[in-house]
């Protein structure tokens, strides 16, 4: 044992080996979601068939079984259900909040925004829905956890096409995101 700790490049080796074991047991920046007292960031996906005009994909329990969703900003899987609005079934997600770090805001910190992804899953298909979030402080002073907060689910973007929050696109402060699946199992 004398002579294992006597030769300095035990040491070194002893030193090294320690330092990796320290590095390995450090983490990642852990994901610190945006706090707002107010949350709308629910998402109401209807997927059709482009082959049958009237065809709600999400009506078939087999193909409902092959879709999944992931936050990349937490890095976790996200909950996917169908529910059944005005005769019509969606596929309901809620979209991962902001990471705090990720957040832009006002020189004031009354506003900010932020974007964030979620990777869908469609059986074999996948596809990144960005969403764009508005964050708005009404407290006084403006304070990250003050009770008049909100965080507001803006668009959802797909390729080039958006979809923005108004009236027309949101069912019980869900907003509203229509896919159609070509013949080819393809998303649009």
């Amino acid at each position: 044992m004398k002579k294992i700790f006597s030769d300095p490049s035990s040491w070194i080796g002893l030193l090294l080996v320690a330092a990796a074991m320290i590095l390995g047991s450090c983490q990642k920046d852990e994901y610190s979601p945006v706090s707002a007292t107010k949350q709308l960031r629910g998402i109401l996906i209807a997927i059709n068939s482009e082959m049958e005009q009237e065809s709600n994909l999400l009506d078939n329990k087999e193909f409902v079984a092959g879709i999944s969703a992931f936050g990349n900003e937490s890095q976790a899987i996200l909950p996917c259900q169908t529910k059944r609005v005005k005769g019509k079934t969606y596929l309901f997600i809620e979209a991962d909040m902001p990471d705090i770090k990720n957040m832009k805001f006002s020189n004031d910190r009354k506003q900010g925004t932020a974007t964030t992804e979620i990777t869908l899953k469609v059986n074999k298909e996948k596809v990144g829905l960005k969403c764009y979030f508005q964050y708005k402080d009404d407290s006084k002073p403006p304070m990250i956890t003050g009770s008049k907060t909100s965080i507001t689910l803006e668009s959802i973007t797909l390729n080039k096409k958006t979809v923005k929050r108004n009236g027309k696109t949101v069912i019980g402060g869900n907003l509203v995101f229509p896919l159609q699946m070509d013949d080819k199992g393809k998303l649009h």
